[in-house]
């Protein structure tokens, strides 16, 4: 799935499972560096869908840091400057493994429009999505979603 809305913030205790990542080539723009680092460790993002449809696993979490990730009003805002990236969870891998992610999602009020920002457009890359209102946009991902079509049965 992706993120809905803003900005997910979350944090990760050490345990096996959670989220997985690409390459770094598939998640940076070419002029970025391939490879981010925190005191000489490799920094992947979260769990994502490869485009030939494999998961690939992220190192376990730095300690005392949290991921974040960009969602859809994000894309839309930024004109795909910033991608709200196809994610899941995994599961640890024995039933008896603890486990503990603390999430919090963000996003606009629901009346906001959502539209490609100045800046993020010009004649060359006009502005790929419609404006649409916050609410409307997260009442269409939900009614796409499995947890609709789960409580309507």
């Amino acid at each position: 799935h992706t993120d809905y809305t803003g900005f997910t913030i979350l944090w990760q205790d050490g345990a096996p499972g959670g989220l997985e990542v690409p390459p770094p080539t598939l998640w940076f723009p070419p002029t970025m560096p391939k490879m981010l680092t925190n005191n000489n460790k490799k920094v992947y993002c979260t769990q994502v869908k490869l485009p030939c449809g494999e998961w690939v696993p992220a190192p376990p979490p730095i300690p005392s840091a949290f991921t974040v990730n960009s969602g859809d009003l994000l894309e839309v805002w930024t004109n795909r400057k910033w991608l709200s990236n196809t994610h899941r969870v995994a599961n640890p891998p024995t039933p008896d493994t603890d486990r503990l992610s603390l999430v919090f999602f963000t996003g606009p009020n629901a009346d906001t429009i959502v539209e490609c920002l100045p800046g993020c457009s010009d004649s060359s890359n006009p502005p790929k999505f419609p404006p649409i209102s916050a609410g409307e946009h997260l009442k269409a991902k939900l009614a796409g979603s499995r947890v609709s079509k789960r409580s309507s049965a």
